[in-house]
């Protein structure tokens, strides 16, 4: 963790979390062999149509956090993820949460997820 994503009491700012759940959703898409930018060129994009986060315990300066990130949801022209937040040193909770991602077209609007889209999001 980076010391410009800590408060004034030196433990995480609760703003740093979505950008770490951008960043696992990233590298879950890239992991599964499709990095976010070929959805992109494809005329795909997935904004963010709502956020829960739940925050367990504290994260500090320097702490490794690890993001584990899985597909909960796919509904039509919708994605869910779910993340969790640990503690590298001892496994602790840190937080963990969710998006809800619409699928729209270069224009902003609702597509239906492709078929063969669907079938390598699904759980």
């Amino acid at each position: 963790m980076r010391y410009a994503e800590t408060d004034q009491a030196g433990m995480a700012h609760h703003s740093a979390f979505l950008p770490w759940f951008e960043e696992g959703r990233v590298a879950l898409l890239r992991s599964l062999g499709k990095p976010y930018q070929e959805f992109e060129a494809e005329g795909l994009h997935f904004p963010v149509r709502g956020a829960f986060c739940r925050y367990w315990g504290p994260a500090r300066f320097d702490d490794v956090l690890t993001v584990a990130t899985v597909i909960e949801e796919v509904g039509g022209a919708s994605v869910r993820f779910h993340y969790r937040i640990t503690r590298a040193s001892d496994a602790a909770l840190i937080a963990e949460g969710y998006t809800l991602h619409a699928c729209v077209d270069d224009g902003g609007r609702v597509k239906r997820l492709p078929l063969e889209v669907r079938k390598l999001l699904s759980p």
